[in-house]
């Protein structure tokens, strides 16, 4: 017999087993991936392939089917076609799962033709993940079979090898590609191959690929020259780059810019995000064209890793007197406020101010949002006074989000001066401010505050919700305010019945957390028939049980048989599979003897042979 300390280990040890022996045990989650075909190659490959479809690349349960899918197929034991394993190398790589992708593009053989976007997308990945010696062998396998190189895969693999290695294994690697490049913008891999040798500090390197480079028909263009001087001139060696930028005028082409458009959106797509920033990097630098659709998506995609990059892009582009996309602001405004680099934001925003960007009242409160996300209150106050003078309406939504901002930071007393000049200002709170103010207000433990607020929302016709509920009865329990905490409950009953159902739940728990089981008792007792208490019942009497006041729990299982018949053996049902969480055997064995004597729930027999077993 196990020493009575060790009950309770026994008993969730074992608690699994006896709700498997119940019959309660919970199903599988029934999703796309559990019904995997494995009958046929064919079969399982079609169903990849609507797994793999890019449109679902984003949805959060698309990565876990792949993976199962897959599992099922490799336990299954089922031979996969060649068109799979890629399929599947490509759809792990779009999720980011290189290790994966790799694993399944080597499993294809030799004799099959590889697919260039899966070949060039990997060579990509590898190299910018540092992963150079399993780039090679991609590379090589590239060369074997004759799959055409383009300029994303090539240039961010020769890009990093220069960055390790040196030139030298550049040019190695670019006369063994010149048969397959025909999809290679040369121009492009050679200010991508000098932009990755200046920012390692080989500048001698850079400057002698541009001539060897060019010697091999790979001609660098304006942007590299241009990269290469800027090396120098960092490097304070002011005599080489002025001959370099003379070689500019002489030898070097002037960049297209649909050909950095190109490889910009390609570096995006293929996640390939800080090869993008850097690349974008040398063109905004050298103060060339750059589309401003481009300059969105790159700020929109760089803000994730660098929001110094993101920000240096956008001005920039507001600098050459174009305007970004909303999206791109929000997107920015993430990642400045996350970054918490608040200061820069409010530069921005007073550029775009002074520029007219912001006209409407809506574009006024994203401004005022994340000022106040950021924490920058006097400055969104400054923004609200600038709406007023031009005769805006602020809205309510710019108040609640500075509202927000000043509960968040204890600052009170400019909270309640801002709820007056919201009414000076004819704004009239809405359902959200009472509960910004109400929940802060609860968290201080200022009941009148609660209470006054509560009683306003109600004389101005705004009808609480759940949370508002919830946050005016737990305090009000927490002061042993019972009689107050059950008249608001009513209210509830009279608003909505299922609303008051789970307002109902959290009342019951807040009064049993103080040990109140006398008033919550009463509550059940008195709740009307048309609510909802099914799980009210259940938390009482898992409260009651662990509190080991099992004749008050008996007494009201009695209560409920009598006058809630109907879901009375549900009641049960769920009690017991809630025991499992309890920390002491001893009531939990009490109750459970006394259902079995008296036949009161379906689930009692698993419980017994378990209460058997630990006593045995």
């Amino acid at each position: 017999m196990a020493p009575p300390s060790s009950a309770p280990r026994l008993l969730l040890a074992r608690i699994a087993a006896a709700r498997g022996i119940s019959g309660r045990a919970s199903q599988p989650p029934s999703t796309h991936a559990a019904a995997a075909p494995t009958s046929t190659p064919e079969a399982f490959h079609a169903h990849l392939a609507s797994l793999a479809e890019p449109s679902r690349a984003r949805h959060p349960a698309t990565l876990p089917s792949l993976l199962t899918a897959l599992s099922r197929a490799r336990a299954a034991r089922l031979p996969l076609l060649p068109a799979t394993r890629a399929l599947a190398a490509s759809a792990l790589l779009r999720h980011g799962r290189l290790p994966d992708a790799l694993a399944h593009f080597g499993l294809l053989p030799d004799p099959a033709p590889l697919p260039a976007p899966l070949c060039n997308s990997l060579l990509a990945a590898l190299a910018s993940s540092d992963s150079l010696a399993a780039a090679r062998k991609v590379f090589d396998r590239m060369l074997v079979s004759a799959t055409e190189l383009d300029t994303v895969g090539f240039g961010v693999f020769v890009k990093n090898v220069g960055r390790r290695d040196g030139l030298d294994e550049v040019l190695r690697l670019v006369d063994a590609a010149h048969h397959q490049g025909d999809l290679i913008n040369r121009s492009v891999v050679a200010a991508m191959v000098v932009d990755g040798l200046c920012r390692e500090g080989r500048i001698e390197d850079a400057w002698r690929a541009l001539e060897d480079m060019r010697l091999r028909g790979w001609k660098p263009d304006f942007v590299a020259y241009r990269i290469v001087s800027e090396g120098f001139r960092v490097a304070e060696r002011l005599d080489e780059e002025w001959r370099i930028l003379k070689q500019k005028r002489k030898l070097g082409v002037a960049p297209r810019k649909v050909d950095y458009r190109e490889i910009l959106l390609a570096l995006v797509s293929n996640r390939q995000i800080s090869e993008a920033k850097e690349m974008a990097e040398a063109i905004v630098s050298g103060d060339f064209p750059i589309d401003d659709d481009v300059l969105n998506v790159l700020v929109c995609s760089v803000s994730e890793i660098d929001a110094d990059a993101a920000i240096m892009f956008c001005k920039f582009m507001i600098g050459k007197g174009r305007l970004p996309s909303t999206e791109m602001v929000i997107q920015l405004c993430e990642s400045l406020c996350k970054n918490k680099k608040g200061d820069e934001m409010w530069e921005m925003f007073k550029v775009l101010l002074d520029k007219g960007y912001w006209a409407s009242e809506k574009d006024y409160h994203l401004v005022v949002s994340f000022l106040g996300k950021a924490g920058k209150v006097r400055e969104a106050y400054d923004v609200i006074k600038e709406i007023k003078r031009k005769r805006l309406d602020p809205g309510i939504s710019s108040y609640n989000s500075l509202m927000v901002t000043l509960c968040r930071n204890d600052l009170l007393r400019p909270a309640k001066k801002l709820w007056d000049e919201m009414f000076t200002s004819g704004c009239s709170p809405n359902l959200q401010t009472y509960n910004i103010l109400i929940t802060k207000f609860t968290e201080i433990g200022e009941s009148g505050e609660v209470q006054q607020l509560f009683d306003h929302m109600l004389q101005k016709g705004v009808a609480p919700d759940g949370a508002t509920y919830t946050s005016v009865i737990t305090m009000l329990c927490q002061e042993n305010k019972y009689e107050q905490a059950e008249e608001i409950f009513n209210k509830s009953v009279v608003q909505d019945p299922k609303l008051a159902s789970s307002v109902l739940t959290v009342f019951i728990l807040a009064l049993c957390k103080q040990g109140s089981f006398k008033a919550a008792l009463s509550v059940m007792f008195s709740v009307p028939s048309n609510i909802e208490s099914l799980n009210s019942h259940v938390i009482l009497l898992k409260c009651l049980t662990d509190a080991e006041e099992i004749e008050m729990a008996l007494e009201h299982i009695k209560w409920i048989k009598r006058y809630c018949s109907s879901t009375f053996q549900d009641i049960m049902n769920e009690l017991m599979a809630s025991l499992s969480t309890s920390a002491s055997l001893q009531p939990v064995t009490k109750l459970v003897r006394y259902l079995h004597s008296q036949g009161l729930a379906d689930e009692v027999g698993p419980w017994m042979k378990l209460i058997d077993n630990v006593y045995a």
